[in-house]
């Protein structure tokens, strides 16, 4: 044999080697994939045989620990899911709280959880859904906006956040006229 012949062996046996190789990868993926599909059949079965046997004390017998330690699961994931509930609950409030409304009454944006209008003292279901009334004259400027009044120095309402004009002391906004107290949040 010359030295091509052994070459060219080598290189054959190299390449039948490789695709053993391949061959045993792709078939141990595969019994791998058949051992992952039979845990989770196995797994459905016991779960179904579970729930029709737990309360079978004869099939209990000698599997006392399994059943308990399943049911003590059950209780921990049911404690879980409580908790979980609570913390979205309490995200609920806390958005609701977060959220604002105008008040009917005199136009001041309220928190969802603030009691009482920091504008004119209302009580905040009144200030949801009463009916709006025309402010009463204040003592100093007022927004030309939303009526509500203004403090000394103020640059902008804090009723309905528009600019105010410094010289006349009323608020100013270039782009809607002026109108009564707005409407939004009664429902």
């Amino acid at each position: 044999m010359g030295f091509m012949d052994n070459v060219t062996s080598a290189v054959n046996r190299g390449t039948a080697a490789a695709g053993r190789s391949a061959d045993r990868i792709k078939i141990n993926a595969r019994v791998g994939e058949i051992v992952k599909r039979r845990q989770s059949l196995a797994a459905q079965l016991g779960a179904s045989l579970y729930e029709a046997t737990k309360d079978d004390v004869a099939l209990r017998a000698g599997r006392e620990a399994l059943y308990d330690g399943i049911a003590a699961c059950d209780a921990e994931r049911a404690e879980c899911e409580r908790q979980l509930a609570a913390l979205e609950a309490a995200a609920a409030a806390e958005a609701q709280a977060a959220a604002t409304f105008t008040c009917a009454v005199c136009g001041a944006r309220m928190g969802g959880g603030d009691l009482f209008c920091s504008g004119c003292g209302t009580p905040a279901e009144k200030a949801r859904t009463a009916v709006p009334v025309a402010a009463p004259a204040a003592a100093g400027p007022v927004c030309a906006q939303c009526g509500a009044p203004l403090g000394e120095g103020d640059l902008f309402c804090m009723g309905c956040g528009a600019r105010v004009q410094q010289d006349a002391g009323a608020a100013v906004d270039d782009t809607v006229a002026p109108t009564a107290p707005s409407e939004e949040g009664r429902a």
